[in-house]
């Protein structure tokens, strides 16, 4: 017997053995943290179980609130290959209440371990689910997703308990949550949009709906035709989105848009639009507030002229010698056009390092949520912004 083929039988016998010792329904996977976008926590954790003993979980100091559904960096524990886990345990401190939350629930395991043996297709190609993230939103809300690539699949919702205000009658931890609420920029941000969209805790209990549509770019300035743009949407969930396609698809105008939308998404209820040009001399940016029947206006769009409906970002010809441009939002497709609202952009100021007007714009009628919060909200008191007249 040559050489070559005993080296392929000692191959065969190890695999064989591998095989052999590896437990049923054990799957390649890890766990994953997530939170919505400035709505976080503090040190998150999750544990999952199968038959009472621990296979795996995932921590992390602070943070988690990249978007909706977006696994944060964290410490994630356990070995290589798992069994596929029957219940869960999650606690964390809600950044937006304070509250501690904590708790367990027993997972749907047979449908996770159905999800683990078939490929799933994302943007790229066919994958296979590799992590279980759990989201922790306000209201002890949790969702669980199986993931892999950037394809992700809700396996279930639930609630846990609420263990009261954490550290409230600690001086020292209170004299510190004080003090950092005035110097982190991240908390002025996050508090901006808390005021501008509350605390949605009912959102992260029932789901946000998705609608088929997609995002694209316009600009009156056929001189600024090679600009550079990028879009970024904030649902009400604290989700983020984008267009479907990269680079972003440009449109003309003034027409009509022939266009196959091929995947559905949430409605953002803010976007952060930038728009530069390549040799890095012109800069505006703006966070819009998009308006409060947004819904409303697609259902109708969608009635009147059909699907394949996209939202068009559109930025009009330059105002030059401002410290500003204005742009304008609109539904489309191959039949039909609506106005949405306008918007203003803030030009960078290179020689200052800032911009000099507000990057905020407002659409007419706007109408600011009620507060549901534990603690009275902090009212920006330098927070200005642009309103469409």
């Amino acid at each position: 017997m040559n050489r070559r083929r005993i080296y392929y039988l000692c191959s065969l016998l190890v695999t064989f053995l591998f095989l052999g010792c590896q437990e049923k329904d054990t799957f390649e996977w890890s766990a994953g943290l997530s939170g919505p976008r400035h709505y976080g926590s503090s040190g998150p954790f999750v544990e999952f179980f199968y038959q009472g003993k621990s296979v795996g979980g995932a921590s992390i100091g602070t943070g988690a609130d990249l978007g909706w559904t977006i696994t944060s960096s964290s410490y994630s524990g356990g070995k290589k290959f798992k069994p596929v886990p029957d219940s869960i345990f999650v606690n964390w401190v809600c950044a937006s209440d304070r509250y501690e939350y904590e708790g367990g629930y027993k997972l749907p395991r047979e449908k996770m371990i159905a999800l683990f043996k078939k490929d799933v297709m994302d943007p790229f190609g066919l994958v296979r689910y590799g992590k279980i993230t759990t989201g922790m939103a306000p209201g002890g809300n949790v969702t669980v997703w199986l993931q892999g690539g950037q394809a992700s699949t809700e396996i279930c919702k639930f609630k846990v308990v609420n263990k009261g205000v954490w550290k409230e009658n600690d001086p020292d931890y209170n004299k510190y949550i004080k003090k950092h609420r005035e110097v982190s920029e991240g908390f002025k941000e996050s508090n901006i949009f808390h005021y501008l969209y509350g605390i949605p805790y009912d959102t992260w209990e029932t789901g946000e709906k998705k609608y088929e549509y997609d995002i694209v770019f316009s600009s009156e300035d056929e001189n600024r035709n090679d600009y550079s743009i990028a879009i970024l949407g904030i649902t009400k969930d604290g989700s983020v989105i984008y267009s479907n396609k990269r680079p972003i698809p440009h449109v003309k105008w003034n027409e009509n848009i022939d266009y196959i939308v091929k995947k559905d998404k949430k409605l953002p209820v803010q976007f952060w639009i930038r728009w530069h040009s390549q040799d890095g001399l012109e800069w505006y940016e703006t966070l819009v507030t998009l308006p409060n029947n947004l819904e409303t206006q697609l259902l109708q769009f969608e009635k009147k002229y059909g699907k394949n409906v996209v939202l068009i970002v559109g930025m009009d010809k330059v105002s030059e010698n401002e410290a500003y441009t204005f742009g304008r939002l609109w539904f489309g497709n191959s039949k039909g056009k609506i106005e949405i609202m306008k918007f203003r952009a803030a030009k960078f100021n290179l020689e200052k390092k800032e911009y000099p007007v507000s990057k905020y714009s407002l659409p007419k009628g706007f109408v600011f949520p009620k507060w549901e919060g534990r603690e009275a909200l902090i009212k920006p008191t330098d927070f200005e912004y642009w309103q469409e007249k």
